[in-house]
């Protein structure tokens, strides 16, 4: 009997609501996305981790929950399974700590506990061979957050609308030690 494939999720969206860097569509993104998981491409809703910082929200997508999500799903991960990371929200960038070394990309969870690059890269090396794994950053300032050279997928996409111009950087790259 062949093994079953599991398909594995994590939304985050990210409001930061009452500051001064509050933005409205997090939620929705977050909420729409997982619609199109579980109708389109057959996700179960019990292999889907939601963390929103929406009123009613039973998970808070603080730094140390984002983490802990990310972490038991790739620990689940068998090959063969696929997994899907989507963040909306903020992303920023950090100065290293050594002149002349650039700088860190972190996403900003709603406590500010900043995910790095780094620290996001050295998460993903723990998916088990053969399973693949599907990052989309809805967020400015997060297009060298993966290492761009090895999995990047695409160009990033600006758009225009109107009076008002936006840049959307959504990567979508495929992990998976099996390429």
């Amino acid at each position: 009997m062949a093994k079953e494939i599991k398909k594995m999720a994590v939304f985050v969206g990210c409001t930061y609501t009452g500051t001064e860097v509050q933005l409205q569509g997090p939620i929705n993104d977050v909420n729409q996305m997982r619609d199109l998981v579980v109708q389109r491409f057959g996700f179960e809703p019990s292999n889907i981790e939601f963390l929103t910082d929406a009123p009613d929200s039973t998970v808070m997508p603080t730094g140390a929950n984002i983490r802990s999500a990310l972490k038991m799903m790739f620990n689940r991960a068998e090959a063969g399974d696929v997994l899907f990371f989507h963040f909306s929200g903020h992303a920023t960038r950090v100065p290293r700590s050594s002149v002349g070394d650039g700088e860190y990309e972190a996403i900003v969870p709603s406590d500010f506990n900043l995910i790095l690059d780094e620290e996001f890269r050295e998460l993903v090396s723990c998916l088990p061979e053969g399973a693949s794994f599907t990052f989309l950053s809805d967020s400015c300032l997060a297009n060298g957050f993966i290492d761009i050279k090895k999995d990047h997928i695409g160009p990033p996409m600006i758009l225009f609308g109107g009076l008002m111009n936006f840049y959307l950087s959504a990567y979508i790259l495929a992990y998976g030690k099996s390429r």
